[in-house]
């Protein structure tokens, strides 16, 4: 559907003619070229194009409509009444400011008649009109930025449909200017990577008093409880209690107390759900309970079936998903489809130390849209746990150092 919106008449929203720009909104690009043409003729100017804002914002790589700010045509406009000359005529390029636009929102593009865009011009254009497929210039040039980070992700494992949708949002809301810059395209790019990541940033420690960690065996899942109750403790001063249920395997209680004995953090071992809900009902000091439950093989149905009745008796838990940054991305799928009747409320990313390809990793997060709690990058207990900070993915999808 179009829409067509005026604006207001204040003198610093008025054309180059002294008209108010006039905004086009239509499903693509050239629905909305038509509008304009329709409204304003086919000598109208065109003043900017940029994607409508996607709702909501973490799907800015799905296709969305276009918006066209136009302008009449200065040869059918009237004479003001002052007699003044046309501005278009006399109007001189002001050289002392850098031709730049914003890195948000809509770019200033150059007043192309609308009968001339309809033709080469349009053709990059109409890249945004066919999603997935490759931009008809910046990003196919081998010396565009756009070119580089392409490849980049490419070769980090990240899906080419979300890159082909990422390249077309950046080079809409930019104008070539900027698509030049490789410093400002890497920070457009940034853009994009973090508005497909969710994190709650830790807060979950904050606003729940029963966290349980759950993930597959070796997912770095007991190290991470771990980590997460030194950060609750040092941190947030919180008073933590950890219940482990890992309790078959000496080797699991000896590695929960080597963990708990330094940071003075109380262990109970739960052999059954009724204990461990026990020590959850205690009238005890704590804010913060964290399970450490043992680990379980996503493709067997009767472990997963005794960790589903662990937690039947507590509704108020907080389940964080352990998920190592090594998977692949079709095993960290399965895993979480396995887990899934828990009521994920957040992931764990572990082991980002481990590896050097994050791309599969990142395709992950984005599909299955569930905040990351925390990232570790590291074997220490103190130091190496990043509540929530994406940042540190993104880094290591364009940082060439980690490659």
């Amino acid at each position: 559907m179009l829409h067509n919106k005026g604006t207001t008449n204040e003198k610093n929203r008025t054309g180059l003619n002294g008209m108010a720009p006039r905004a086009f909104r239509g499903e693509n690009m050239t629905a909305a070229l038509a509008a304009v043409e329709k409204a304003l003729g086919n000598e109208a100017l065109i003043v900017s194009v940029h994607p409508v804002p996607p709702k909501p914002s973490w799907q800015v790589w799905k296709p969305h409509g276009v918006e066209v700010v136009a302008i009449p045509s200065a040869g059918v406009s009237h004479a003001s009444e002052s007699g003044a000359s046309d501005p278009l005529k006399e109007a001189k390029p002001d050289r002392s400011r850098p031709e730049v636009g914003p890195l948000l929102g809509p770019s200033r593009a150059p007043q192309i008649p609308i009968d001339r865009i309809s033709e080469a011009s349009l053709r990059g254009l109409k890249a945004a009109d066919r999603a997935g497929e490759e931009p008809a210039d910046g990003a196919q040039d081998v010396a565009s930025p756009l070119f580089h980070f392409r490849q980049r992700l490419r070769a980090q494992g990240v899906d080419d449909q979300w890159i082909g949708h990422m390249i077309q949002s950046v080079r809409e809301r930019s104008n070539l200017r900027v698509l030049e810059d490789a410093a400002l395209a890497h920070e457009l790019v940034r853009q994009e990577l973090h508005a497909s990541l969710r994190s709650d940033n830790g807060a979950c420690l904050l606003h729940n008093r029963v966290v349980g960690i759950v993930g597959a065996s070796g997912s770095g899942k007991t190290s991470a409880c771990a980590k997460i109750a030194a950060y609750a403790r040092k941190a947030l001063g919180k008073q933590v209690h950890w219940i482990s249920t890992d309790t078959l395997r000496a080797g699991a209680i000896a590695k929960a107390q080597a963990f708990t004995a330094p940071l003075g953090i109380p262990l109970h071992l739960a052999y059954s759900a009724e204990a461990m809900s026990a020590f959850l009902h205690w009238d005890s000091d704590s804010d913060l309970f964290l399970i450490d439950t043992p680990g379980c093989n996503p493709y067997r149905n009767e472990e997963l079936e005794e960790l589903t009745s662990l937690f039947a008796e507590i509704p108020e838990r907080h389940i964080l998903l352990t998920v190592p940054a090594t998977g692949k991305e079709s095993d960290l799928r399965d895993i979480y489809l396995a887990y899934a009747v828990l009521g994920i409320g957040g992931l764990v990313i572990t082991k980002m130390d481990e590896t050097r390809s994050y791309g599969e990793l990142f395709n992950f997060l984005h599909q299955s849209l569930l905040p990351i709690a925390f990232l570790t990058d590291g074997a220490r207990i103190i130091g190496d746990l990043h509540p929530g900070e994406t940042s540190l993915l993104v880094n290591r999808l364009l940082d060439e150092n980690h490659s």
